[in-house]
């Protein structure tokens, strides 16, 4: 069973992953394969030759500054979308058929973004109150309040996401609280595996 962990940035996902990892699950990291991805050198030139040489630092893709560009550009964003979902995707689709686990999560934060829904089986969604999550992301990732507004603005809301959803985990309070919510999810997971497997 594929199972996507999604949520806005910020929201806490990397908790839930955590203590996933910690629980034995396997679990791929959509953001760390698209960062591998971005040290590659055919990525790093298609890049370069749609944002210019300016997002290099010391030979190496800068996301702070590739970042800069495509988050205060919805055009230069979607073109960056468009190169890098399509191999983040496959990325992804390798690493599941290695796969030999029951369960295998995927963390990606632009699961509805990138129309990547569709590879998946169940869906859980990560959320937190609007504040905290602002909080957060300017703690964080050093943003000032506007960076981190237009972070936010830049993905569907979580709204939006809690509708698509087949779980939520409401990440707005203590981590015990959050893992408390995970174990439910899990154990009704865990349920519908034997139940295929019984069938």
């Amino acid at each position: 069973m594929k199972v996507a962990i999604t949520g806005s940035i910020a929201c806490g996902k990397s908790t839930v992953t955590s203590y996933l990892l910690k629980r034995g699950y396997k679990v791929l990291d959509a953001d760390k394969i698209s960062h591998s991805l971005l040290e590659k050198d055919n990525v790093k030139e298609i890049l370069i030759k749609e944002f210019s040489d300016k997002i290099i630092t010391d030979n190496f893709i800068d996301r702070k500054k590739l970042g800069e560009i495509v988050f205060s550009d919805e055009k230069k964003l979607e073109k960056l979308n468009s190169i890098m979902h399509p191999l983040v995707r496959k990325e992804i689709e390798d690493k599941v058929i290695k796969s030999k686990n029951d369960i295998c999560f995927i963390d990606i934060a632009l699961l509805f973004e990138a129309k990547f829904d569709n590879l998946v089986d169940k869906i859980i969604v990560v959320h937190a109150d609007y504040d905290v999550q602002l909080s957060r992301l300017m703690n964080r990732n050093n943003f000032s309040k506007n960076e981190a507004k237009l972070r936010i603005a830049s993905q569907i809301s979580s709204d939006e996401k809690i509708k698509l959803a087949d779980y939520v985990v409401n990440n707005s309070g203590t981590i015990f609280e959050t893992f408390s919510q995970v174990d439910d999810i899990l154990n009704k997971l865990e349920g519908e595996i034997d139940d295929i497997k019984n069938r």
